[in-house]
């Protein structure tokens, strides 16, 4: 029985650590991006981005301190502050058609820990 309730408790914390990224809804490619930053993951709002301007709404809903980087083709296109938690910033970013954009979160040790995530952009 003993065994049992370690075993269980060991898949319960494995599954807190983070690091994975909670899956968009299925849809259209959207202008708009809402990222929360939750410990050493994000959950965004879409898998896939319309070429053009796009707007990002970044939420801390963690516990720490978080930032959110949008790259594409090596290239940076935006990055909001650092936010505490609770924190919420919105901003714009232009994406190239085809490209993806990938999200990270600067802090040292996040990204590593699994802070990262991609978007598609659909072609122009």
């Amino acid at each position: 029985m003993r065994r049992a309730a370690v075993v269980l408790l060991l898949f319960g914390l494995a599954g807190c650590g983070g690091g994975s990224v909670v899956a968009p809804p299925p849809g259209p490619p959207a202008t708009e991006l809402r990222v929360g930053m939750i410990d050493y993951r994000f959950q965004l709002s879409a898998a896939a981005l319309q070429p053009g301007t796009v707007t990002v709404v970044a939420t801390n809903a963690g516990s720490s301190e978080h930032d959110v980087v949008l790259t594409e083709g090596g290239a940076q296109l935006g990055r909001s502050d650092v936010l505490a938690p609770g924190g919420q910033q919105t901003f714009t970013v232009e994406v190239a058609p085809g490209g993806p954009v990938r999200l990270e979160c600067s802090l040292p040790g996040h990204d590593a820990a699994g802070m990262h995530a991609e978007v598609t952009v659909a072609e122009g």
